[in-house]
Order: structure tokens, then C-alpha cells, then sequence
């Protein structure tokens, strides 16, 4: 079975079956503001709960499409306690719009049998990229950046050093030139060409 779910289109706290989910596409903040960055209230434990026994519901999808949107809520829920397992999840794609990259990590050590990560970018977020002790999954074969931040060399060669040189049995890091000027490119293809690879098989795939 296949879910969809959007901010305000459904109420998680009337949500059922969902433990017979295969696939599910997740944009939502669970109904919490936006006005500020840390709207996942500690004391709030009925709210907690909810995302708590959603992502619990959800733990056993096979591939997952999450937003950064989701992810933040994701990651201040991590702050208070231990997020779910997803043992199953073997196919990722995160859509970052505005937010911070430190939550992606934090979210990848919930999935630890995780082959496939694909990353699209709306809008540079920034340099806070994947800083500290997380560690990727250790199945993690394949990296797509399927629409790269335009305009930011150091973002894009920061993201692609982390993976190349944490995923140790990583086969292909993939990105679209398309996303960068001629001059660019150039600065790019020679820093990725530079970079150790802790995994001796991984190949650099270049789109045009």
C-alpha cells in the first residue's frame, strides 16, 4: 500500500493500518507552526506521542519521500528521546527546501539498511552540512543528488566529500551538471576528481 501525506490532509491521530505500508511520500509538520525554528515543544508529550506513534506506524516502508519540512520535526523529536527504527527502509528521497542539512544525518542512523539515497534542493540551505559523530548506513550503495543547490560549489563539493568519504561500500555518487554554470562545472569535476573515496568501487557518475 501506498500513502500520501500533506500538511492539514489528514488528522495523524485518527491514521490506522498503517503498519501495511510499502511506500509512503510525507510533506507535513504535523500541524505545528512555522513562525519558529524550535516548534517541537519538549513538554509537549500528546503531541510527542503523535509523531512518535506515526513514524512507529510507518517503520516498516520499503521506500520512503520525506521533505525537509518533516525531517526538522524529525530531528527536534530526536532531542527528547530515540526515534524509530526503519529496518525495511531501503530507498530514500529527501526534498530540501529551506532547512537545515544536520537533520539528514540524524535521520539516516534511524535506517540502517538503507541502499538508496536520492537529494533534491529547492534552495541553498546553507553550510551547517552533516557536522559530528553520525555515521551512515553501512549499506548505503548508491547517492543521487537528483537537483543540486545552484550557485553554491562549496555546498555541493561539502555534500559529495561527506558521502565519498564516509559510505564504505558506496558503488555510485550521481549528480547533474545541468544544475551549474561551464565555470562551475569545471571547479566541480576537479574537486570530485581530488576527493579520497573510502569505498574503492565507488565511481563518480557525471549527468549532462
Amino acid at each position: 500500500e501506498y500513502l500520501e501525506l500533506f500538511e492539514d490532509q489528514t488528522r495523524l491521530s485518527i491514521m490506522s493500518n498503517l503498519g501495511a505500508l510499502v511506500k509512503v511520500d510525507i510533506d507535513t509538520r504535523f500541524n505545528l507552526p512555522y513562525e519558529d525554528r524550535d516548534m517541537l515543544d519538549p513538554n509537549d508529550m500528546p503531541k510527542r506521542k503523535i509523531i512518535r506513534d506515526f513514524l512507529i506506524g510507518i517503520s516498516n516502508v520499503r521506500d520512503m519521500i520525506i521533505s525537509s519540512d518533516t525531517l526538522e520535526i524529525i530531528y527536534d523529536l530526536s532531542r527528547c528521546e530515540p526515534i524509530p527504527l526503519f529496518r525495511n527502509l531501503s530507498s530514500l528521497r529527501a526534498n530540501f527546501f529551506h532547512n537545515r542539512w544536520e537533520m539528514l544525518p540524524v535521520f539516516l542512523e534511524s535506517c540502517p539498511n538503507l541502499k538508496s539515497l536520492s537529494l533534491s534542493f529547492s534552495k541553498n540551505p546553507g553550510n551547517q552540512i552533516l557536522l559530528g559523530p553520525h555515521r551512515l548506513p553501512p549499506t548505503l550503495e548508491h547517492v543521487k543528488v537528483v537537483k543540486a543547490m545552484k550557485g553554491d560549489v562549496v555546498a555541493f563539493t561539502t555534500l559529495a566529500t561527506y558521502f565519498l568519504e564516509k559510505s564504505t561500500i558506496l558503488k555510485e555518487f550521481s549528480f547533474f551538471l545541468s544544475d551549474f554554470s561551464e565555470e562551475e562545472e569545471s571547479v566541480i569535476l576537479t574537486k570530485l576528481l581530488a576527493l579520497p573515496r573510502i569505498s574503492s568501487s565507488c565511481q563518480v557518475v557525471v549527468h549532462r
